[in-house]
């Protein structure tokens, strides 16, 4: 009996170490992330995050100690060697669960996830998406980490040698309380105590800084809850602060204008639109977005042309940006509607819209489409010509995730040039995406995300050369250029990821075929990436856009109300002209609250972002 018990005693000190470490990992493998967190927070993660561990590790015991149990009963020594065979195979998984997690919080500044795991159907999208050194990261102390953890386990805490002498004897008193006493140990622990509501990750949460947060919740058992929540919520939705009646009325609210109606700012009734969807940008590398001149040409071409000044995502990832440009269609936590193609082939599109005008359309991207699921979304919408990195001429250079932004530059411009007008044809860029493997020189301009403010300078590169040679096609004169980012990016701005500064975007619209009255316009209006294809739409075929569309509002309708909901992965935030609220689940505090001292204000936004996170998760429940 004294040495079973050791054995669960020495078990359970055991896989508390490997938390511990693993949390202390977590930590300095994001250090650039904790500038502004006092150390004090960082220490009580590690008492907070008892709960959640010891939930974690209910379920590591759970097997071990059936097995011992039957052991102790039968003698059968092969039972131990599958026990400690089980420990191994959860001392993989954490270590891959942990890494992978510190891996990705140092790009994604969230955990891992369902959502994020999905894009794991494509690994070899995955692996070229990472830097070298990053990989090499993720490999080499995944398996140091597995291979210390094992000895450990197998020195310190195994008790194969001693099998020969653990027993209870069959059906000895002691083997019935010690069954008993494991199973209420493992049961109650596994669901966080009595209380009615089983333990979630929100109860390890205990302050407004998202990263201390996150380290506090198990990865592992993050993982695992998200995995089972992810599933369940095709059923229930998650969000229930209001009664889902109210929260659709909340939003409707949002959306009601005293007048349907809008400013033509188009010289040509049917001018060709052409998209770039920049991969990642920030607004902050634009100087004529109150960043710094990272990409002149965009700073230029953005005095030139409507340059919407505070337009935020209705998204953090590319799967879920494409469609919000081109469907209007958001996002909250963790969904992506395109990864569910039977409910992105329900989504409207703004080039089937314009398709009954006549209109060719088009999608080019350098790399491949499958990741993210994009290739699906495409194809549902209908697109005319869809073409890849595959479909490109095999003799253009590629990088890790294929062709870079200044060999494609050159084939959309002959894609282009193929195309029939009006056209309506949108390019995915690419370089602005880890691991950054473009040609060229990479300055040391930043400490923070160095590497990738190089990468825009060198997109903005390729976007002067791409328009200076467009401006020599005969569908120049006639077209419209659409140039807004997919997603924001963490920039040299220490910006935390919940502020709405994070998420800021640019927004051009460019051509000879804009009004001159609005030429070098600067909107200061909050928008939406939400807002685009209503906004262009109306201009074009407001019928379309006015049925379909019921996530967008008009830019230029004067009655429209000004603000944008974003999404991350742990929450989101709500940003009007008056001010923003950013807030993380599970944190009754808000993270971000520009609103100073008026609360009202803060209330009304915080509860005008939540009811719309609600009712989109209704609204893509129920698609």
């Amino acid at each position: 009996m004294k040495l079973i018990t050791r054995y669960i005693l020495k078990l359970i000190a055991f896989w508390f170490l490997v938390f511990f470490i693993f949390r202390v990992i977590f930590y300095f493998g994001n250090t650039s992330l904790l500038n502004a967190v006092p150390l004090t927070l960082v220490l009580q993660s590690f008492y907070k995050a008892l709960r959640l561990d010891l939930s974690m590790l209910s379920y590591f015991l759970a097997l071990p100690f059936i097995f011992i149990f039957i052991y102790s009963l039968f003698r059968k020594k092969f039972l131990i060697t599958i026990s400690d065979g089980v420990t191994y195979l959860f001392i993989v998984l954490y270590t891959l669960t942990a890494i992978g997690e510190m891996c990705l919080y140092r790009e994604w500044k969230a955990k891992l996830s369902v959502q994020a795991m999905q894009h794991f159907l494509h690994p070899s999208e995955v692996f070229k998406s990472v830097s070298i050194g990053l990989s090499v990261l993720f490999f080499s102390l995944s398996i140091l980490m597995s291979w210390f953890f094992i000895r450990l386990y197998k020195r310190k805490v195994s008790i194969k040698k001693d099998a020969t002498i653990l027993s209870f004897g069959k059906f000895h008193w002691k083997s019935i309380v010690f069954f008993i006493a494991g199973a209420a140990f493992c049961g109650i622990s596994l669901r966080g105590g009595w209380q009615e509501i089983p333990i979630q990750d929100s109860d390890a949460f205990f302050c407004t800084q998202p990263i201390v947060n996150d380290a506090t919740v198990n990865p592992l058992w993050n993982l695992a809850f998200n995995f089972f929540d992810y599933e369940d919520h095709f059923k229930v939705n998650p969000y229930s602060d209001f009664d889902i009646k109210k929260a659709n009325e909340i939003v409707a609210s949002l959306f009601k204008t005293q007048k349907d109606t809008t400013v033509s700012f188009l010289t040509s009734k049917r001018p060709n639109i052409v998209f770039i969807i920049l991969e990642g940008w920030s607004s902050y590398e634009i100087k004529a977005f109150g960043g710094d001149n990272n990409a002149p040409f965009m700073d230029s071409l953005s005095r030139r042309g409507i340059r919407f000044a505070k337009c935020y995502p209705a998204a953090y990832v590319s799967d879920q940006g494409i469609p919000a440009l081109l469907s209007g269609y958001p996002s909250v936590s963790r969904i992506s509607v395109i990864n569910q193609s039977t409910k992105s082939a329900k989504l409207p599109c703004i080039n089937r819209d314009l398709k009954k005008l006549g209109y060719q359309s088009g999608f080019v991207f350098g790399g491949d489409l499958n990741y993210g699921n994009i290739k699906s979304y495409i194809f549902n919408e209908q697109f005319d010509v869809v073409k890849e990195e595959k479909d490109m001429d095999g003799s253009l250079p590629r990088g890790n995730l294929g062709i870079q932004d200044a060999d494609m530059e050159k084939e959309y411009l002959k894609i282009l040039n193929t195309a029939k007008p009006p056209f309506v044809y949108a390019w995915f860029t690419l370089s602005t995406h880890m691991p950054y493997d473009y040609a060229g020189e990479k300055k040391k301009l930043f400490n923070r995300e160095n590497d990738y403010v190089n990468s825009v300078s060198y997109a903005d590169k390729a976007l002067q050369h791409f328009f200076y040679s467009a401006q020599q096609q005969t569908w120049y004169k006639n077209t419209l250029f659409v140039i807004v980012s997919d997603h924001s990016h963490g920039s040299q701005k220490d910006f935390n990821e919940y502020d709405p500064e994070y998420h800021h975007i640019p927004f051009i619209l460019f051509g000879e075929v804009i009004d001159s009255h609005f030429a070098g316009m600067n909107n200061e209006n909050v928008c939406s990436q939400l807002d685009i294809v209503k906004t262009l739409l109306n201009q074009l075929a407001p019928a379309a856009a006015s049925s379909a569309y019921v996530w967008s509002k008009d830019l230029f309708n004067p009655f429209a109300r000004h603000f944008a909901f974003y999404p991350n992965f742990g929450g989101g935030g709500f940003v009007t002209n008056s001010g923003a609220i950013g807030y993380q689940h599970g944190v009754k505090q808000l993270i971000i609250n520009t609103c100073g001292n008026n609360n009202l204000l803060a209330d009304s936004l915080t509860v005008y972002g939540k009811a719309f996170q609600e009712a989109v998760y209704e609204d893509y429940r129920l698609k």
